[in-house]
C-alpha cells in the first residue's frame, strides 16, 4: 500500500504529448526538383491529334538545378537555367532541354560549391557582387528570337545564345550595345520591325539604358536615365510610340548587402511615400524623356500596350506591393507556400499631357504569366491569356476576353500543373484568338511533363494533343515560338 500510496505522492512525468501530424509533401514540389536528364531532341509521344499547320519550335526557360555542392539555393528566382524545346511538324514532335552553361555555372560546378549569392540567396562575395558587379547570370528567366537566334535572358546579365539545333551554350553576347545586362522581358512593335528592351546598371544609382533591336539592322541604344537609388525592375511596356517605364518604390539596401550578405530580396525596402516613378520615352524621340509620379503600386508583367485618343493603355498584373508576390514565390522551393498569390490583372491608362494615372480593375484573382497574340502587340488586343491558382500553385490557364468579361479556363486536374500559355497563331487567320495556346504541364503524380496545345478559341474544352517526355521539367517562366524552325 505505501508503495503505491508512494508512487502516487511522488511528481510524475507530464504526458507526452499527442505526436504532431505530418503534413504532406504537396505535390507539386516535384517541379522544383533538378533536371532528371539533359538531352538534345528526342521522340515524344504524341497524344491526340496535332494540327497539321502547327510547325515551328516553342522554346521555354526555367530553373534547372536548384543548388550546387549540396547546398539548395533559397529562391526559385536563383535556380541555374535549362531551357526546353518542342518542335512540331507534320503531327511529329520532338523534345530537347539542356542546362545553360553561363560562365557563372560552368565555374560553379568546377568548384563543387556556391561562389555567388542570387536574387535572395546569400551573396558569397559581397564586395565583388556589389561594388564591382560581378553578378551571376543564372541565364533562367525567358527566351529571346532575334535575327533567326535564339537566346536565353536573365537580367542580371547579358544575353545567353544558343544553337537552335541541339541547344548547346554559344556564349554570353553583348550584341554590340549591352554594357552590363538585358532584362528579361524585351518586347516586339511588328510595325516598327523591331525588338525593345532593357538593362539596368546597379549603383549608388541607378541607370537605365533602352535598346533597340531591329531586324534589319544592327542594335542601338536609344535612350538612358538615371533613378534615384538601387533598384529593380522587371518588365515595361512598348506601344507603337512609347517605352513606357513604371518603377515602383523598392529600395535595396547596399549596406545590408555588404554587411550582412544579404541578397536583394532580403535587403529590400518598400516606400511607398515615394510613389510609382513614371517614364515615357517616345521611339521616335528617345531624347524627349517624361518624367512624373502616381500612387505606389507594384508591377510585375505587362500584358501589352497600346495607344488611344493621346493616352497610353497598359495591361499589367500588379500587386499593391512587392510582398504579394514574394510572399508567394518565397518558399516555394522548400515546399511551402506562405500566402496565396495577390496579383490582380488591372488595366492603367496614361496621360502623358496631363502627367495622370488612372486604373481600372479588371480581374481580382491570383494570376500571373500573362500573354496575348504576337500579332496584336502594342496594338489595341481583345484577348489575354494568363496562369491562374486556384489553390497553392497554377493550375490553369485562363483565357479573358476583355470586352465582355468571360473567362474560358483550361484545368488539368489533380496534381498536374501548367504554365504560360505561349498563343501561337494560325496562319491566315482573320480572328486575334484565332490560333493554339501551348502550355507546359507538369504531371507530378506520373513525374513526366508534356506540352498541351489548346483551341485558344475553346480553351474549357481542353487539349487536342499532348507531346509527352519521359520525365519531368522543372517549373520554368517564360518561353516564345519559331514558327516553321
Amino acid at each position: 500500500m505505501w508503495t503505491a500510496l508512494g508512487s502516487l505522492l511522488r511528481p510524475q512525468p507530464a504526458p507526452s504529448p499527442a505526436p504532431r501530424a505530418e503534413q504532406p509533401t504537396p505535390s507539386w514540389r516535384v517541379g522544383f526538383e533538378d533536371l532528371a536528364r539533359e538531352h538534345g531532341f528526342e521522340p515524344l509521344r504524341v497524344e491526340g491529334s496535332l494540327p497539321h499547320e502547327l510547325e515551328g519550335t516553342l522554346y521555354r526557360n526555367g530553373p534547372g538545378r536548384f543548388g550546387v555542392g549540396g547546398e539548395r539555393y533559397r529562391h526559385w528566382f536563383d535556380g541555374d537555367g535549362a531551357v526546353t524545346a518542342v518542335r512540331v511538324g507534320h503531327g511529329r514532335a520532338f523534345g530537347a532541354t539542356k542546362m545553360v552553361q553561363t560562365p557563372a555555372y560552368l565555374e560553379e560546378r568546377r568548384a563543387g560549391r556556391r561562389l555567388y549569392g542570387g536574387y535572395d540567396t546569400p551573396l558569397a562575395r559581397p564586395f565583388y557582387e556589389v561594388v564591382l558587379g560581378q553578378v551571376k547570370n543564372a541565364g533562367n528567366t525567358s527566351i529571346m528570337l532575334w535575327d533567326d537566334r535564339v537566346f536565353a535572358l536573365c537580367e542580371s546579365g547579358r544575353p545567353i545564345e544558343l544553337a537552335d539545333n541541339d541547344l548547346t551554350t554559344l556564349g554570353e553576347n553583348d550584341l554590340g550595345v549591352v554594357r552590363r545586362a538585358f532584362a528579361a522581358h524585351p518586347h516586339r512593335v511588328p510595325s516598327r520591325r523591331a525588338l525593345y528592351g532593357f538593362g539596368l546598371g546597379v549603383g549608388p544609382r541607378t541607370s537605365v539604358e533602352v535598346y533597340e533591336l531591329p531586324d534589319d539592322r544592327a542594335p542601338r541604344t536609344i535612350a538612358r536615365f538615371s533613378l534615384d537609388g538601387l533598384r529593380l525592375n522587371h518588365d515595361f511596356a512598348v506601344t507603337e510610340r512609347h517605352a513606357v517605364f513604371l518603377f515602383s518604390p523598392t529600395y535595396l539596401s547596399i549596406s545590408d548587402m555588404l554587411l550582412f550578405r544579404r541578397g536583394p530580396v532580403s535587403s529590400a525596402r518598400w516606400r511607398p511615400e515615394r510613389g510609382v516613378e513614371v517614364v515615357l520615352v517616345g521611339l521616335d524621340a528617345p531624347h524627349e524623356v517624361v518624367r512624373f509620379h502616381v500612387d505606389a503600386f507594384h508591377m510585375e508583367h505587362v500584358v501589352n500596350a497600346f495607344e488611344r485618343d493621346g493616352e497610353i493603355v497598359i495591361d499589367q498584373v500588379d500587386y499593391p506591393d512587392p510582398w504579394g508576390l514574394e510572399r508567394f514565390v518565397s518558399g516555394l522551393v522548400r515546399g511551402v507556400v506562405q500566402a496565396p498569390l495577390a496579383s490582380r490583372l488591372r488595366r492603367v491608362v496614361i496621360d502623358p499631357n496631363r502627367r495622370t494615372l488612372r486604373a481600372e480593375l479588371l480581374a481580382d484573382r491570383p494570376l500571373e504569366l500573362p500573354r496575348v497574340s504576337p500579332r496584336v502587340e502594342s496594338r489595341p488586343h481583345r484577348f489575354a491569356y494568363l496562369a491562374g491558382a486556384s489553390g497553392e500553385f497554377i493550375d490553369a490557364v485562363l483565357a479573358f476576353d476583355l470586352e465582355t468579361g468571360a473567362v474560358d479556363r483550361f484545368a488539368p486536374g489533380a496534381d498536374q500543373y501548367p504554365s504560360e500559355a505561349v498563343f501561337v497563331p494560325r496562319d491566315g487567320g482573320g480572328e486575334e484568338n484565332d490560333g493554339w495556346l501551348l502550355t507546359m504541364v507538369l504531371d507530378a503524380r506520373q513525374r513526366e511533363s508534356h506540352l498541351a496545345v489548346l483551341d485558344a478559341r475553346r480553351v474549357g474544352a481542353g487539349p487536342i494533343a499532348r507531346l509527352w517526355f519521359d520525365h519531368a521539367i522543372p517549373f520554368g517562366f517564360h518561353g516564345a515560338w519559331a514558327g516553321g524552325r
